[in-house]
């Protein structure tokens, strides 16, 4: 069976925790050390409640962790730990998520449910057919992510869509026809909703078209990032 990248990470990663453990058992101070340690944060723990017990559970958990810290091997494990999250985070900088929002319109009403995608680190594409709702719920991570909806029918009403996120950038595609309203807030970043700019600190923006009020169908859009970029466009 084919191996993917995960695995290999995986395998790496538990090779590394076995060599740590190997190192601080032939090395017979640190070893004792880390059991010393770990007894103190046990008794700390049952007594948290008396001043004693905090010291022991304090001074227990910098010890271990120092212990640890001197372990060549799990040095080598954190920091590789800490160069794939930030490869991670450039392979998705670099390949922004894709997600095709395919909307059933003739799904019945009582078949509305609730959709929600997560995608923290990644390049995926969603294809979602055979579907209605109310509600759209949408969280990313970091990077980029392209969210389309203008190859789908809406179904009559509004559609609600509420995308939060941490870092990055987020463009939504949506049709000519639909009415759009979209309230955006972020702590620092730029928007563009149907060209109307802004960038700045503490954003929260509301923006509706000019055909939002008279149009059949529309698309009620809530956006939450921390930092980052939006845009809003016809397509």
């Amino acid at each position: 069976m084919k191996r993917n990248r995960t695995d290999y990470v995986a395998y790496i990663f538990f090779a590394l925790l076995a060599a740590t453990a190997l190192e601080l058992l032939i090395n017979v101070a640190p070893f004792i050390v880390l059991v010393g340690s770990a007894a103190m944060i046990y008794y700390g723990l049952k007594r948290m409640s008396k001043q004693k017990g905090k010291f022991l559970f304090y001074g227990g958990l910098v010890i271990f962790i120092l212990t640890l810290l001197s372990s060549f091997f799990f040095l080598l494990m954190v920091f590789g730990a800490l160069f794939y999250m930030l490869y991670l985070f450039w392979e998705k900088a670099s390949k922004p998520t894709k997600m095709e929002i395919a909307i059933n319109e003739q799904a019945s009403n009582d078949s509305r449910e609730a959709f929600v995608k997560n995608t923290f680190l990644g390049d995926q594409q969603l294809n979602h057919e055979g579907f209605r709702s109310d509600d759209i719920n949408i969280h990313t991570g970091i990077g980029t992510t392209e969210i389309h909806f203008e190859n789908t029918v809406l179904p009559k009403g509004d559609t609600i869509v509420i995308i939060r996120g941490f870092i990055g950038s987020t463009k939504l595609y949506v049709p000519y026809d639909a009415g759009v309203s979209v309230e955006h807030a972020c702590l620092f970043g730029q928007t563009d909703l149907f060209g109307n700019h802004k960038i700045g600190f503490n954003q929260n923006v509301k923006v509706v078209n000019d055909s939002y009020q008279d149009a059949p169908r529309r698309l009620r859009i809530y956006t939450s990032i921390v930092a980052g970029d939006i845009e809003v466009m016809y397509r």
